[in-house]
């Protein structure tokens, strides 16, 4: 049986943030604010390949993953058909309700992860690159993802800054303090 090793997908091109350096800040005028459905992965992938998936990572270069509407409705379709199917989520983490962060804690297990993209360690130092995120928001995700948590790896993944270089030791404690797995 033909087994497709690792799909990179970006569900979502539509983004919060404002880095300095992202395309959308960069090249303004050229993006498109733009999500897959999942009627877009019934049609163009359909339930034989889906199966036969290993791992799909749902990550962004324009976008962030978790402002495609359907989401975590793509999850469930692939889970459903792929049990053992493993599904990273690389995200900012902000602007989503606590709500919506223990659905996506229940449906994701110990094969799947999310990375938690935060290279400061409060408002004023995560925004010096993420402009624009939402710290007490992604804390409160962060809490809520982790009281439903079944098993699934979390990262908090830092892009090493000048502004942060000196404080990656405060970084990894509050991982630990928060619950993440590192």
């Amino acid at each position: 049986m033909l087994v497709w090793d690792h799909w990179h997908i970006e569900p979502s091109s539509i983004c919060t943030l404002k880095c300095p350096r992202c395309p959308r800040a960069e090249v303004p005028d050229s993006l498109l604010n733009r999500q897959l459905t999942l009627d877009f992965f019934k049609d163009q992938i359909g339930q034989d390949t889906a199966r036969k998936i290993r791992k799909i990572t749902f990550c962004g270069n324009d976008g962030d993953p978790i402002y495609c509407r359907d989401l975590v409705d793509i999850i469930v379709w692939f889970k459903t058909l792929n049990p053992q199917i493993s599904i990273t989520v690389i995200t900012n983490g902000s602007y989503k309700s606590p709500d919506w962060w223990q659905y996506l804690g229940k449906v994701l297990d110990a094969n799947d992860e999310v990375h938690w993209s935060l290279d400061g360690w409060d408002q004023a130092s995560n925004q010096q690159y993420r402009v624009n995120s939402d710290w007490a928001g992604i804390e409160k995700g962060i809490q809520a993802f982790t009281l439903v948590n079944n098993g699934t790896y979390r990262v908090w993944a830092a892009i090493a800054f000048r502004f942060n270089q000196d404080h990656i030791g405060h970084q990894q404690q509050l991982a630990r303090d928060w619950g993440f797995d590192l």
